[in-house]
């Protein structure tokens, strides 16, 4: 998920989540600056959206390689709730045909419906649609668990579930402020993250630089993906988000969302944390993946470079935690 992490009430609005729609719930939830109440804008509903299977299924498509593995992508619900701003990919089908036309080969997937969970059979029914996903592309998608820590029982046992039974090994994108809202900071947060890092488990966390910096001090031994180079109260935040997973090698960057299309940007994570520790990320189907497979494509890295950012670095990753 996207931000834009400014302090007025228009950019928050607008992007707590860059690119963000929350498909039929049509609400975007988010903390008020000093208080722990989450303050819910209304958004548009997408009332009877016309699907665009036609889009999809009637242009040609790229042959599909594994050369461009995404860490980043929120599938459809199987209701066909959807985050994007006017729906035009409706089910998951039409999900697979549009990451063919761009050329992403594989994947890492969690559901809408888990995302917008308010009870713990909500994340779990996700889940389970995001492994028979998996199941029916085998070879394409790996599963990833979304859960929420204000259930921590029922959270404990959905993450230990999903790595033995489904081989998921990916937590997250974890979004602190949809669904229910939490705070980072709490103590069923810990428990959670202790249980990610004991069946060595990805961490996918979605932050604000404050939070950003306090996981990453609370959490030395887990192994932790931060989506999205940056915010948009200031350049200065996103070489600052660098920086800081620079200074922290469990710690890795995923080129979706705001600050990637800013020339330089790219070229700086790479430089500065590494070309290991940089993964291609989309944050479909918000975003579209094709503008950051472009200016990965067009950057100013070595071939060699450019191939370990658009998959081999998600790969070593992944074998890190068996895969």
């Amino acid at each position: 998920m996207s931000l834009f992490h400014s302090h007025s009430w228009s950019a928050r609005h607008l992007g707590r989540r860059t690119f963000m729609f929350l498909g039929a719930v049509g609400a975007l939830g988010r903390r008020v600056s000093g208080g722990s109440q989450p303050f819910v804008p209304a958004l548009p509903v997408l009332a009877n959206p016309e699907s665009a299977a036609g889009l999809v299924q009637n242009s040609p498509a790229p042959s599909r390689t594994q050369s461009i593995f995404d860490a980043h992508l929120h599938c459809p619900a199987a209701d066909g709730n959807v985050w994007q701003w006017h729906k035009v990919t409706a089910n998951f089908e039409e999900f697979v045909a549009y990451l063919d036309r761009t050329g992403v080969g594989r994947g890492i997937i969690n559901s809408v419906r888990c995302q917008e969970a308010k009870t713990p059979a909500d994340f779990i029914a996700g889940n389970r649609e995001v492994a028979r996903y998996v199941e029916k592309y085998k070879g394409r998608f790996l599963g990833a668990c979304v859960v929420n820590p204000l259930f921590i029982d029922e959270s404990l046992r959905e993450i230990e579930e999903c790595r033995k039974q489904f081989g998921f090994v990916w937590v997250g994108e974890l979004c602190n402020y949809t669904g229910v809202p939490y705070e980072y900071t709490i103590k069923n947060f810990e428990l959670l993250v202790e249980q990610v890092t004991k069946l060595n488990m990805v961490l996918d966390v979605h932050t604000e630089q404050e939070e950003m910096g306090y996981i990453i001090e609370k959490f030395p031994k887990a192994t932790i993906v931060f989506p999205h180079f940056g915010d948009d109260r200031e350049y200065a935040n996103i070489f600052k988000r660098i920086d800081l997973v620079a200074r922290h090698p469990n710690c890795y960057l995923d080129t979706s969302g705001y600050g990637h299309d800013r020339m330089g940007m790219l070229e700086y994570a790479v430089k500065t944390i590494g070309p290991d520790r940089v993964l291609f990320g989309s944050d479909f189907s918000i975003n579209d993946p094709s503008t950051v497979i472009a200016r990965i494509q067009n950057s100013f890295l070595t071939e060699e470079q450019k191939k370990k950012v658009l998959a081999e670095n998600v790969t070593a990753l992944l074998k890190r935690v068996g895969i």
